[in-house]
């Protein structure tokens, strides 16, 4: 299949994959937060691949073409993917914010990288790369601290932080390996590579945060304990 098609594939599999959160939006208004968040994250997305699909979303930056649609897409719904990891967590404002940063820092180091050359290509890439290493660290260190103490949290926490620390760390070999990088990849290789791990850490991490409400009713049982001790 051809570079187009693929990304139709992975517009179809993204809209699939807000059914199940919009879903339960309706018929479970008390978590609606959580629904809306996760539907957001493959929303924003199918919307970016029927985007590339249609041949837009492209720019010339610098002589480089910059699939920007990918990159706004990828600032967009990341940053939303952490925040459901750290409302699992309850990890407060400060260490949010920390995540967001290391994220944000992440996707524009990306983003240089692309339209850059030489050694400013190859710092971008290393800025990117630590702050990608903070972002792990604040993932699988600080925020596994203070994960609400019920066992259905932490096992949906675990398997969302593990598949999105996995996945997200695969794609800096496939920029290594990229026209960007070292060039062992045809673009359109490149292209079916990078659907195929945005469908796996979106839709994936959607289909088991919605498998993982039980997580939500421990969040709130949390909450509402916390209201009464500090009533008493």
């Amino acid at each position: 299949m051809n570079v187009t098609v693929w990304l139709w594939v992975g517009a179809v599999g993204m809209a699939l994959g807000t059914l199940p959160p919009l879903w339960r939006l309706v018929s479970d208004p008390e978590n609606r937060e959580y629904y809306a968040i996760l539907a957001a994250i493959t929303g924003i997305a199918a919307v970016a691949y029927v985007v590339m699909a249609l041949g837009f979303g492209n720019v010339r930056v610098g002589g480089e073409e910059l699939v920007l649609a990918r990159y706004v897409d990828w600032l967009l719904t990341t940053p939303l993917m952490v925040l459901y990891l750290g409302l699992l967590g309850r990890c407060g404002t400060r260490v949010y914010a920390a995540l967001v940063a290391a994220d944000v820092v992440v996707i524009a180091g990306g983003v240089a990288a692309d339209v850059l050359d030489g050694a400013a290509a190859a710092v971008a890439f290393g800025v990117a790369s630590l702050a990608f290493v903070v972002l792990v660290y604040l993932l699988i260190v600080v925020v596994p601290r203070r994960v609400a103490l019920h066992e259905e949290s932490v096992v949906t926490f675990t398997k969302l932080r593990n598949l999105t620390v996995v996945l997200w760390s695969l794609y800096p070999a496939v920029w290594l390996l990229s026209g960007s990088g070292f060039g062992l990849l045809l673009p359109a290789t490149e292209n079916v590579v990078v659907v195929y791990l945005d469908f796996i850490s979106k839709v994936g991490f959607v289909a088991i945060a919605v498998n993982g409400t039980r997580s939500l009713d421990a969040l709130d049982s949390v909450r509402l304990d916390g209201e009464a001790s500090r009533a008493d």
